[in-house]
């Protein structure tokens, strides 16, 4: 590709005369010739150059040539994506079963032994990749990419330009039972998942089915893998749910909330716009937003950890002492 036409991409200031091709991205540690190199610092940036390649990067520098941009990771991806363009093939595998009622649209790839059920509607250059199941009544919007082995279950609501990983399951039954004298009785999950707009959902995420109402997923929400969302949930725009994130029933989210890997959030429980909760922890009550949060204990030495256990053990009996008791 033209080095001018991607120097236009990036919004870059260029120092010096760069190549007048570039043959694609490497890593800061193996650098090759003709090739951008994002760089963190000035010692990756003179190794880029010495090889070669042409570094990119954030900081003043008298490298020559190089591009200097404001963030090297928004220019990473813009770049990656005119560089490594993703392809997908179009058209219906023989092999592939659609349900009566269902309509196509233009440009679609529905892959070996994909079950499209009755009454389905998929948008244009929808794709649909092998051994994928898609229930009843489902609607799939414009240019979105579902991968293999996905399951979706009867009357979801996906978006326009969603992405769904492997093994991901939308719209599974929520866990939801009555426990009494009489047992446990199962309550009968008749509401939807609704995703929307520009959602991309990791491998082996689940998504359940509400009640009665909806699980929402909003605009441009970024889940990971193995992520779970209980029935009921309202999540926000433009969050990110890093993986092993647990939602129980009927949380909700604002807008750009983030949950790093392992927090498990309670039922019921509201985050409000902007909030961060860190890694491994436990969201018991509503959080206000724009604040960070965690009660996570980071990893320290065995030995260490016993010793303040023994002392956490102790903490009621030194209380009494300090009051006097």
């Amino acid at each position: 590709m033209r080095s001018d036409e991607l120097i236009e991409l990036l919004k870059a200031e260029v120092k010096g005369r760069p190549p007048e091709r570039i043959e694609g991205v490497s890593p800061p540690e193996k650098p090759r010739p003709n090739t951008l190199v994002f760089c963190r610092n000035e010692e990756e940036a003179r190794k880029a150059l010495e090889a070669g390649a042409l570094p990119v990067v954030e900081h003043e520098t008298k490298l020559e040539p190089s591009l200097r941009v404001k963030s090297v990771k928004l220019a990473l991806a813009l770049a990656l994506s005119r560089l490594y363009p993703e392809e997908h093939p179009t058209g219906v595998s023989p092999n592939a079963v659609v349900g009566e009622g269902t309509t196509l649209g233009r440009d679609v790839y529905l892959g070996d032994f994909v079950v499209v059920g009755k009454n389905v509607r998929i948008g244009d250059g929808v794709k649909i990749y092998p051994f994928t199941f898609i229930g009843d009544g489902t609607t799939i919007g414009d240019g979105t990419v579902i991968f293999s082995g996905v399951h979706i279950y009867p009357r979801t609501v996906i978006g326009r330009r969603v992405r769904i990983h492997s093994g991901a399951v939308i719209g599974a039954d929520g866990f939801g039972y009555y426990v009494g004298p009489e047992g446990i009785v199962k309550l009968p999950h008749a509401g939807v998942v609704v995703i929307e707009d520009g959602v991309e959902i990791g491998a082996n995420a689940t998504v359940d089915r509400a009640l009665l109402t909806e699980t929402r997923v909003g605009r441009d929400t970024k889940v990971d893998n193995l992520v779970m969302i209980g029935h009921n949930c309202k999540v926000g725009p433009e969050n990110l749910l890093v993986s092993q994130v647990g939602l129980s029933g009927s949380v909700e989210t604002g807008r750009r909330v983030m949950l790093a890997g392992q927090v498990g959030v309670a039922d019921h429980v509201k985050i409000g716009d902007g909030a961060v909760v860190t890694a491994k922890s436990g969201v018991a009550s509503d959080l206000k937003g724009g604040k960070t949060y965690g009660a996570n204990l980071p990893a320290i030495e065995w030995s260490r950890w016993k010793r303040i256990y023994l002392y956490i053990l102790r903490l009621p009996e030194l209380f009494r002492k300090l009051k006097g008791g």
